[in-house]
């Protein structure tokens, strides 16, 4: 597979990476032109000449990553000049690293009025979200054509957990009832983000039986609700929006939940 369709497959399969350009070359380098993919953990495929420039590369790669910037950057392989790196090239490399950020994947538990409004910003936004109900007449292709998973059962719990949540999972509670269920299994996973909509005294109710059945403080802390930005959402629609807001504030952050493995 040539590298840009690598490129290319990563990009439909949402993932996060860099992409490492030579765009300028002076004198001896080892390279004039190459590309690389640099992942999260350092692993690559291609390669820009190698040795310690690309070395170099790599661990600015990894921390353009870790901000979400893309930038370029110039290299002295030169181990006389000021700021050179200890190579006897002599040359000069510059180098534009491209971040591929993936985008949020939402996990819609939920698939009345107010699923189906972030379902319909989702499309817009061209995010990936997939829908959790225990109603199979709501929870269908017909209504949400753009879904890439209806999970739907009895036991809203078990689907939640046939969603198979990880760390790009952004997952809204907006259900008719469960829940305790849904959020109880999705604190399970180290999850991007969890909301879920409820009045106070519900959450309250929630939260003290999630504690008695083992869910952490510290777990409890990391859930929305309420949900979304405060904006004066009065709307099914604005509530939507204020939610998907708050979603791509968080989404900037990029600190999963800390899990605690439970019973049940």
């Amino acid at each position: 597979m040539l590298l840009m369709e690598k490129v290319a497959l990563l990009t439909r399969q949402n993932e996060t990476f860099a992409l490492a350009m030579i765009i300028e070359s002076k004198g001896s380098t080892p390279r004039h032109v190459g590309k690389m993919i640099v992942y999260r953990d350092g692993t690559i495929e291609g390669t820009i000449g190698g040795g310690l420039a690309e070395h170099f590369i790599i661990e600015d790669s990894v921390k353009a990553i870790q901000n979400g910037q893309s930038k370029i950057v110039e290299y002295k392989l030169n181990n006389q000049a000021k700021d050179g790196i200890q190579m006897n090239c002599g040359g000069t490399l510059r180098v534009f690293i491209e971040i591929y950020t993936s985008r949020p994947e939402l996990v819609i538990a939920g698939a009345g009025h107010l699923g189906y409004a972030l379902a319909k910003l989702a499309d817009f936004l061209e995010y990936p979200y997939c829908i959790v109900d225990d109603r199979m007449g709501y929870c269908t292709k017909e209504r949400f054509p753009n879904a890439t998973h209806l999970f739907v059962n009895e036991d809203i719990g078990k689907a939640i957990f046939a969603a198979n949540l990880n760390e790009k999972s952004y997952v809204v509670i907006v259900t008719k009832d469960g829940d305790d269920m849904v959020l109880k299994a999705a604190l399970q996973f180290p999850i991007a983000y969890v909301g879920m909509v409820a009045s106070k005294r519900k959450v309250i109710r929630i939260f003290e039986k999630l504690k008695s059945e083992g869910v952490t403080q510290e777990q409890l802390e990391q859930v929305h609700s309420p949900i979304g930005l405060e904006m004066g959402s009065e709307t099914t629609e604005e509530i939507a929006i204020s939610i998907i807001s708050e979603i791509i504030k968080v989404s900037k952050e990029k600190k999963p939940i800390k899990v605690k493995q439970l019973n049940g």
